[in-house]
Formats: structure tokens, sequence, C-alpha cells
């Protein structure tokens, strides 16, 4: 498996949860997993207006037991990844309400959070109420010691011993500036995290060949988030199930 090299991915559009706008479940394997709605724009507590746009609140719960630290502190990243790809001017004083839940326990790394926000931006597209300035796709990175070196993978697997890692999340959109590399349009990176675990370093060439690296994975999760928009349901089909589900092996 190549550095950049996916496993299987799964994307699932649900229509059967009541109340909300949009749905979406998103996989990177079978043991990362994760389901988002969303709710909105609808009318936000008077607390919570903001005057000059939509006020963005993000719910993250685990597959059991309550929220803890963990969960508040992906909930803060999706949330500020919501706030810059959604065009939030557009609805002053109203309130976009994300629930992310995790159908899978968390795996080392970054992967679930990778998935949770990923399993966001399709719950938004199912969506369709708020205005988008382009499509955010996450991937993990992780550091695995390889004899004396260390190399830049994506979604490594569950039992490999890691030496840190990260999540890089990019805005694709084609009225963004930029080269267009393949046919996904360009990029900009809008959330990112990466360190190395205690006792460890990086320098900088490996944080850029990290970005690099995420950056050409997450052009395929793009393609593949494309490919399932296309597969989807359009109105007036009788004949299409109830969930849309489109699985590619990258």
């Amino acid at each position: 498996m190549s550095s950049t090299a996916l496993r299987s991915i799964s994307i699932s559009s649900e229509e059967g949860l009541d109340g909300v706008d949009g749905s979406a479940r998103f996989s990177f394997h079978p043991s990362c997993s994760a389901l988002a709605s969303v709710s909105g724009p609808i009318t936000a507590r008077l607390a919570a207006e903001h005057p000059a746009r939509a006020t963005v609140e993000v719910h993250v719960r685990p597959l059991s037991s309550v929220p803890g630290t963990a969960e508040k502190l992906r909930g803060m990243a999706i949330r500020e990844i919501v706030e810059r790809s959604c065009l939030l001017a557009q609805h002053p004083r109203t309130l976009i309400q994300v629930v992310v839940q995790a159908l899978t326990n968390p795996t080392p790394g970054y992967a679930l959070l990778a998935a949770e926000i990923n399993a966001c931006t399709l719950a938004l597209i199912n969506a369709g109420s708020i205005a988008m300035r382009g499509v955010v796709c996450a991937v993990p990175v992780g550091r695995v010691k390889k004899g004396s070196a260390i190399s830049v993978e994506v979604d490594v697997a569950d039992d490999v011993v890691l030496e840190g890692g990260g999540c890089f999340a990019f805005l694709f959109g084609f009225a963004l500036s930029g080269p267009i590399k393949g046919s996904a349009p360009p990029c900009e990176d809008v959330w990112s995290t990466y360190s190395a675990r205690p006792g460890s370093s990086f320098d900088q060439a490996e944080l850029v060949r990290a970005r690099e690296v995420a950056r050409e994975a997450a052009a395929e999760v793009w393609q593949c988030v494309k490919n399932s928009i296309r597969h989807q349901k359009t109105i007036g089909e009788t004949q299409s199930p109830h969930e849309v589900v489109v699985k590619m092996e990258i």
C-alpha cells in the first residue's frame, strides 16, 4: 500500500432520521465510522443569535457513555471547519445545528475525527439548505517507523504502532485559486493538526510532506464523494432503495 492509499470507503445518505434537514454516514473502513445530521437554518436562542451571520452549534457523541473532553475537542474542530466552509452571512440570526455520532470506538490516530468531518460535509450536502464555499474532505495521517526512518502514511492499519500523526481537512472548490490536479478542483487547507509522540519530534520538511500526502489522499476522498452524489436517488425515482450506499476501493 502506498503512502497515499486508502482502504475501503463507504458513504451512505441516510433518509430515515426524523427531525433533521440532512444526514449521512462516512466510513474509512468497518472499524472507523461516523454518522452526522444537520438541522438549519433554524430559529436561534436569543443568547446565541449573531446579527451578521448564522451561529454554528456542534455536538459530538461517542459510541457509548456521555461526551467527554475528546468529544468536545473534536466538536470545536468541526465547528471551526463548518464556519470556514459555509456562507453563514446569508442566514443572520439563525442557528445551524450539527450532531455527530461515532459509530465505532476511537482508533489510534485521527481516523475517527477525519470520518466525522467527512460525515458532516456529506450531511450539509444532503441538507442542501446551507450554501457552501466548497466540499471539505479530511484524511488521517500517521507517522510510522520503518527501520530508522519515519514514513508518513494515510489511513494506517489499526494494529500499527504510531510515532504520532495528525488530521488534515481541505476545502475543494472550482472557485478557489490554485492548480487543478487530475479531476479534483483546487483546494485549500482549512484545518489541520499534526504532532509527534512524547520523546519524538519532527521538522518543517516532514510537516510539508505530511500535508502533501494528505492533500493527494483528500482528492481521492473528494472523488468518492462526487461519485456518491451521482448515485444518489433523484426526485421522482421510485425504485431506488431508501439508503444509497457507495463503496469504493481506492
